[in-house]
This record gives C-alpha cells, sequence and structure tokens, in this order.
C-alpha cells in the first residue's frame, strides 16, 4: 500500500524557523528559466518560493525578459544571462552564482533548444547544492550517463514529461500500481526524488518511499500551477526540508490551497491565485 499524505503527515514535515535567525537563514533560492517564448512561469516559480516561505528568492532570465521580470514584484532580485534564451554562454555565471544559495531550481519557460539542452548538461553535472528540474529541463537525465548526481535531485514531471522521459507509456487514467513500480525503479536506479503530478499525485524518493496525494481538483490544470509547485518545492528545501519531505508537503499545500480556492471561485482561479493562498493554508494547516 501507498501512504496517502494528511495534514498529521505535513505539520511534522514542515520547516520550523529559529525566532533569532537573520535574512538569508531561512531559504535562498535560485530560479534559471525563462526565454523569447515564456516569460511568465520564472515568475510564477518565483512566487511559489516567496509565498512558499523562502528569505531571498533570485530569478536569473535571460535579457529579454529581464525588464518584466524586474517591474512584476520588488521581492524578486532578478539577473539576467545574455540573448532570447540559456545558452552556453550563461552556464559558468549561473554555476558561480549557485555558490551562494541553498537550492536551484531550473527549467521553467527555458524551452527545448539544442543550445538550451547543451547547457542545461554542463550546469547540472557541476551543481553542487539540492537541484529541482521542472518542464524542459527534466529531459536532461536522459543524456547524463552517470548516476548518482554529486547533489541531491528531485523533479517534478506531469504525465507526458514523465512519459519523454523513460519512454513508457502511462496514462493518466491507467493502473495506479503500474504507475507506482515504474516510479519507484526509476528513483532508485537514479537515486533521486520524484513527484509525478495528476489526478492523484506521487511522491517517490531515491530510497524507494512512496506516497500519494489525492487532494486537488480540476481547476489546477490551469497553465502555471506546475511552475508555482515547483516554487514551492524548492522554498521547502531551501528553508531546511529534505528533498522528500518537501515535495510531500508542497503538493499536500497546494492543491489544500486549490480546494479552497474552488469553494471560493468554482474553477475560475490562476496560477497567481494559487500562490497568494499558500500562506494562509501553511497558517491554518501548519500552525
Amino acid at each position: 500500500m501507498v501512504k496517502e499524505l494528511k495534514v498529521a503527515d505535513i505539520r511534522k514535515l514542515y520547516p520550523r524557523r529559529d525566532p533569532n535567525s537573520h535574512k538569508g537563514m531561512n531559504g535562498k533560492v535560485m530560479i534559471v528559466g525563462g526565454s523569447i517564448d515564456y516569460y511568465g512561469a520564472p515568475i510564477l516559480s518565483g512566487l511559489g518560493a516567496l509565498y512558499g516561505g523562502a528569505d531571498l528568492v533570485y530569478l536569473f532570465v535571460p535579457e529579454c525578459n529581464f525588464q518584466v521580470s524586474r517591474s512584476m514584484y520588488p521581492d524578486f532580485i532578478v539577473r539576467s544571462f545574455p540573448g532570447d534564451y540559456l545558452d552556453m554562454k550563461a552556464a559558468s555565471l549561473i554555476l558561480d552564482f549557485s555558490k551562494k544559495c541553498d537550492v536551484i531550481l531550473i527549467g521553467p519557460g527555458l524551452g527545448e533548444r539544442d543550445e538550451t539542452q547543451e547547457a542545461l548538461l554542463k550546469i547540472v553535472k557541476n551543481l553542487d547544492i539540492p537541484t529541482v528540474l521542472d518542464s524542459g529541463a527534466i529531459q536532461i537525465l536522459q543524456k547524463i550517463k552517470e548516476f548518482p548526481l554529486q547533489q541531491k535531485v528531485v523533479i517534478t514531471p506531469h504525465h507526458n514529461e514523465f512519459e519523454a522521459l523513460t519512454g513508457k507509456d502511462i496514462k493518466i487514467s491507467g493502473s495506479l500500481s503500474s504507475k507506482i513500480v515504474l516510479l519507484r525503479t526509476l528513483a532508485t536506479d537514479l537515486k533521486i526524488n520524484i513527484l509525478l503530478k495528476g489526478p492523484t499525485d506521487l511522491v517517490a524518493s531515491e530510497e524507494g518511499e512512496l506516497c500519494m496525494n489525492t487532494l486537488g481538483n480540476p481547476g489546477m490544470t490551469v497553465g502555471g500551477s506546475g511552475d508555482v509547485l515547483s516554487g514551492f518545492v524548492a522554498s521547502l528545501i531551501a528553508q531546511g526540508c529534505t528533498p522528500f519531505a518537501a515535495c510531500q508537503a508542497a503538493v499536500y499545500l497546494l492543491c489544500r490551497s486549490g480546494d479552497e480556492l474552488f469553494r471560493q471561485k468554482a474553477y475560475n482561479y490562476s496560477a497567481t491565485d494559487l500562490a497568494l493562498e499558500i500562506p494562509f493554508m501553511v497558517k491554518s494547516t501548519v500552525f
């Protein structure tokens, strides 16, 4: 049997902060994303990280996204890399700055250009802080030949991204048991943590532990909800959660936020609404 997440589990997993802490001690999150095609995704991940409780959120975006990212929220610290999308020119800059942060999230809005994949390979293989891979960055694992990587890794695929990574057909309505076997096998073989998003979310640890989340509703298919989730996961890791614990707490609390928004608005809510609801759900659930 796979354990279903409950409130009591989240209360145990959620990070508590030292009352004597100062700025930066409760999480520094670095988010690498954006392209000429997709400027909003890293912003939404940033909201997930910010409202997930991180002290500092750094957005690294291409020059074409810099102004919109910088003007969106004064809470973000925005840096740019050259051009309209990630390529090798940015790899060293990103690796150098990552040393100042507690966790890095890579992928929201990056796209899947060959030049981007080449840069991603160099970055991911040379990081030494916990790494969350989302969206197009997930597929970089296919190009890495030696596992485990030196850092802890989380991937947050939806079903199509998981199928692309594994080459296996797993329909959303398919057998739960078959998904569990495949998820556990991949997580333990590569020594990574996996949050497989769907009507029932499945979370696997690198040691083969599994749990599931049954909260949420079809309103969460709105574009950008996955970006908010990956930012929330990164935020909790930066605050001291293990990657497995961060995945559990983030998916449960975000889906519970979605259920509260459904109570208020039916299915007519946005990914931004989800991010803004996180603090209220954390307060009512955890504290």
